[in-house]
């Protein structure tokens, strides 16, 4: 039996967008790469693999980034904030706009491999060397068949891929790897973006998946800026990664710190799948799983619901959309109404934000934070779904497409390029998304579907189904002692348009294992 002891995690070895802080950015992109078979290109591919990571750029910055140095990113724009702010306070003509300020120029980057792009790679291996593919796929079959594999996508109630964005609408196309570049501005990226497809021979060696090849997400500006589409602020109630997160607030009356194996893979994490006969490859350790979903945003249908609120025993449209989250678009819990922040990171807002367990009666149970962030699991709970302990999951997705800008006849495409990190697909993302926003039980009877990302699937057509679930009035049951509950029924408001599994390995294992001398 493995320790219950959190491995330590070599922070110069892990690609550094997996924790709970991300790559700091405005600007993101995510290139969708093919590697071109024939002619030994396999072979030459691996070995530009091994370059990448040893490459740097003119001033001396590795090209891929450890999660030490983005780390130290970060370190260094507080500390620029820091001096931003002391010079403000010290001339007059300087006004207290972030935007007004220069950016810390920054750019990191991950690789990352679907299945399909593993076997690629083991293709130009030569001598007898392997990446152990059979394990490879008994101990990650949702990763190895991917989202679209037999049997998961009824359960997902993702639409057919052909109501995709492109380039996840073409059935044709082999999706091999995946570059994500996150940055201080668009020009930072499209350089860093360069640099990769350059060291890794774009043209020759490596193609774009399709004509479409690239996905790009900036913040939104001020005053939403951390902000998603529909308002609310994101990238709240990150896990704590045990060994790496120690210097950070711990939150009462309970602790965000996580197991690291549950994020990153380990020895732990390959000796602790129940059922599964087979064992993780060392070469996988320190790397992590990456699912990405483009998710589209229906924001006039949102604020049309919300205007509804007196329908259902709410406040405002405000009051109403903190209902179907769990929170208030500042972040704060519901439960506290009059807590606003205007900087939810900040140490003393992050434990007022978090400091809170369910009650149940102003916080639905069907809400967005209580359905895929479960704190205080009944009984009941526990036994019918025994590995929910096991759901953790980093998320460092950012928004897509312009601002709303209030017109009902507004049809510009915008959402949330979502991007999420787990030791376990299955336990991860999966159980989050099938087990838990999918059911109309969890965490408790007659709960309904989460009403942000649950999904009940579209009409040959391509139209939204009607997605159910309950808010919380403010009037009480009197027998049971809680207050009444009430139905709402409405199109689902978030839509998948493509997406995939893939895998981030640690920077020594794309250097001495998928990369070649």
């Amino acid at each position: 039996m493995a320790s219950n002891v959190s491995q330590t995690v070599d922070m110069f070895n892990v690609q550094g967008d997996i924790w709970s802080r991300g790559f700091p950015k405005r600007f993101e992109t995510y290139y969708l790469f093919t590697i071109n078979g024939g002619d030994s290109n396999e072979k030459q591919f691996s070995q530009c693999l091994r370059k990448l990571t040893e490459t740097t750029t003119e001033d001396g910055t590795p090209l891929l980034s450890t999660l030490a140095k983005v780390k130290d990113d970060h370190a260094k724009i507080l500390e620029r904030k820091r001096e931003e702010r002391n010079m403000m306070e010290c001339r007059s003509d300087v006004t207290n706009d972030e935007d007004d300020h220069p950016v810390y120029p920054v750019a990191n980057a991950l690789i990352a491999f679907t299945s399909e792009g593993l076997n690629a790679i083991q293709r130009g291996f030569e001598n007898g060397e392997s990446l152990d593919m059979f394990s490879v796929r008994m101990t990650n079959p949702a990763f190895y068949g991917g989202m679209a594999r037999p049997g998961i996508a009824t359960k997902l109630n993702d639409p057919p891929s052909r109501n995709y964005d492109g380039p996840f609408n073409n059935p044709d196309i082999r999706i091999h790897g995946l570059l994500k570049i996150g940055g201080s501005s668009k020009k930072e990226v499209d350089d860093r973006l360069k640099l990769i497809q350059d060291t890794l021979e774009h043209g020759r060696l490596i193609s774009d998946v399709a004509e479409i090849s690239r996905i790009d997400g900036w913040t939104r500006p001020k005053p939403n800026r951390g902000k998603e589409h529909f308002g609310f602020q994101d990238h709240i109630s990150q896990p704590l990664i045990d060994g790496i997160d120690d210097d950070e607030p711990e939150i009462l009356p309970f602790s965000m710190k996580t197991d690291s194996s549950l994020l990153i893979v380990s020895e732990k994490t390959a000796s602790e799948a129940p059922g599964r006969l087979a064992t993780r490859p060392p070469w996988m350790f320190g790397g992590s799983f990456l699912v990405f979903r483009k998710l589209e945003q229906d924001v006039p249908a949102f604020e049309a619901l919300t205007k509804k609120f007196l329908e259902y025993s709410c406040q405002s449209p405000g009051h109403m959309g903190a209902k179907l989250m769990g929170r208030w678009k500042s972040g704060a819990p519901i439960a506290m109404p009059a807590f606003h922040t205007n900087d939810s990171s900040d140490p003393k807002s992050a434990k007022l934000i978090n400091n809170f367990i369910y009650g149940g009666d102003i916080c639905p149970a069907s809400a967005h934070i209580r359905k895929t962030n479960p704190r205080n699991l009944k009984q009941s709970a526990e036994q019918n779904f025994p590995r929910a302990p096991l759901a953790k999951i980093i998320r460092n997705g950012i928004p897509y497409g312009s601002d709303y800008n209030g017109d009902p006849a507004d049809t510009s495409k915008r959402g949330l390029l979502f991007a999420c990190y787990q030791s376990h697909i299955e336990d991860g993302f999966e159980q989050m998304q099938v087990d838990w926003a999918n059911s109309e039980i969890f965490p408790e009877a007659d709960t309904g579907l989460d009403p942000i990302i649950g999904q009940v699937g579209q009409s040959a057509s391509g139209t939204n189904g009607n997605l159910d679930t309950f808010i919380t009035t403010n009037t009480t049951d009197t027998e049971k002692g809680k207050n009444n509950t009430k139905s709402v029924s409405f199109r689902q408001f978030v839509t998948m348009r493509g997406g995939g599994y893939f895998f981030v390995p640690s920077i020594s294992a794309l250097h001495n294992d998928l990369g070649q001398a």
